[in-house]
C-alpha cells in the first residue's frame, strides 16, 4: 500500500499531480492534507500545498472475485473440449458404442456439452459463459471552437476561466443530448476539484446562462467536460457500485455509499440495476443524500 506525499500551488493542484504520478482515480486513494497553500505578504513567506495520497486497501471480497473468475474461465475452457475428442488414457480403447445405442435420440452419454457455469452473481437464463468485461468505448463529439464563440454560455464561461487565471480555450459541440462544452486546459486539476465539485459548479452556471430566457424554447442540457474526466467518473462510479454490491452480498450488511449529486446516484443505480442479490435506494437530504446498497432477503 503506497503513501506518498506531493506539493503543487494548491491543494487541488497537488492532489491532481499526485494522482498522475501515481496512476489511480481520486476514489482509490485516502487523501491527507498537510499543508495548504500560503500566498504570504507581497511574495515573501509563500508555501506550497502539500497533500499525502495513500492507496485504499482493495476489500478481500474483490480478491475472491477475481480468483472465481478466473477458476469458472478454466473450467469453462476445459468443458468446451468434449470428452469424444480427448486422447485415451493408456492404451484402453475409446468406448463410442453406448453413445450410438443412446435411445430416443437423445444426447450421448459420453457427450456433456458446451455448458459451463455461469459467473457468480449473473442473472438465471442468461449466457452460460463467463462474460468478460467489455472495454468502454470512448466517446467522440465534434468539438469546434467556432460554435464556442457563436454561443453565449461558451463566452460566459470563457470569461470565467479568465477571472481564475486559467487561460483556456472552450470548445462547444451539438449532440443529441443537448450542448457539451470542452475546457482544453494543462491544469484539469484546477478545474475539476476534489470529485468533480469544481467543474459541476461551473457547469450549473453554464446551464444557467444557457437556460435563460428560453420559455419558448425549452430546456437545454449543458454538459461541461475535461480530457475525457465525464468518462472516467462514471466508469470508477460503476466500478465502485459492483465492487461494493460484492461486499454487501457476501456480508449480507447494507453499505451506504458517500454523498454523491443526482447525476451521479443515478449511475450507481443504473449500474446495480440487474445486480443479483443487492437493492439499491437514495436516503438523506441535499448535499448529504447518498445511495444505500442493501442485500435482498
Amino acid at each position: 500500500m503506497r503513501s506518498l506525499e506531493f506539493s503543487g500551488r494548491s491543494v487541488d493542484e497537488a492532489i491532481f499531480i499526485g494522482l498522475n504520478e501515481m496512476g489511480v482515480t481520486i476514489d482509490e486513494v485516502e487523501i491527507e492534507t498537510i499543508q495548504s497553500e500560503s500566498k504570504g505578504i507581497f511574495g515573501l513567506g509563500a508555501k506550497s500545498a502539500v497533500v499525502r495520497l495513500t492507496e485504499r486497501e482493495v476489500p478481500l471480497v474483490m480478491e475472491m472475485e477475481q480468483v472465481y473468475r478466473k477458476e469458472t474461465e478454466s473450467v469453462s475452457q476445459r468443458r468446451e473440449q468434449p470428452r469424444r475428442d480427448r486422447a485415451p488414457q493408456g492404451d484402453r480403447p475409446m468406448r463410442t458404442d453406448r453413445g450410438e445405442q443412446n435411445r430416443g435420440g437423445g444426447r450421448d452419454r459420453y457427450d456433456h456439452g458446451e455448458r459451463a457455469r455461469a459467473p457468480y452473481g449473473a442473472p438465471r437464463g442468461e449466457g452460460s459463459k463467463p462474460r468478460e468485461a467489455e472495454p468502454v468505448p470512448e466517446e467522440h463529439y465534434d468539438y469546434s471552437e467556432e460554435l464556442a464563440k457563436e454561443t453565449p454560455c461558451a463566452v460566459f464561461l470563457g470569461e470565467v476561466l479568465k477571472k481564475m487565471n486559467v487561460p483556456a480555450p472552450v470548445l462547444a459541440a451539438n449532440t443529441d443530448n443537448g450542448l457539451r462544452l470542452c475546457i482544453d486546459a494543462e491544469t484539469m486539476g484546477l478545474l475539476i476539484g476534489r470529485r468533480g465539485e469544481t467543474l459541476d459548479a461551473l457547469q450549473y452556471l453554464v446551464s444557467l446562462v444557457a437556460n435563460r430566457n428560453r420559455k419558448d424554447e425549452g430546456y437545454v442540457r449543458v454538459t461541461l467536460d475535461t480530457e475525457g474526466y465525464r468518462s472516467r467518473r462514471e466508469e470508477t462510479l460503476k466500478r465502485l457500485a459492483r465492487k461494493n454490491a460484492m461486499h454487501v452480498r457476501q456480508t449480507g450488511r447494507p453499505v451506504s455509499m458517500e454523498p454523491m449529486n443526482p447525476y451521479e446516484r443515478r449511475i450507481l443505480h443504473s449500474a446495480l440495476q440487474g445486480f443479483t442479490g443487492v437493492t439499491t435506494h437514495s436516503e438523506g437530504e441535499e448535499p448529504n443524500r447518498h445511495v444505500v446498497i442493501t442485500p435482498v432477503k
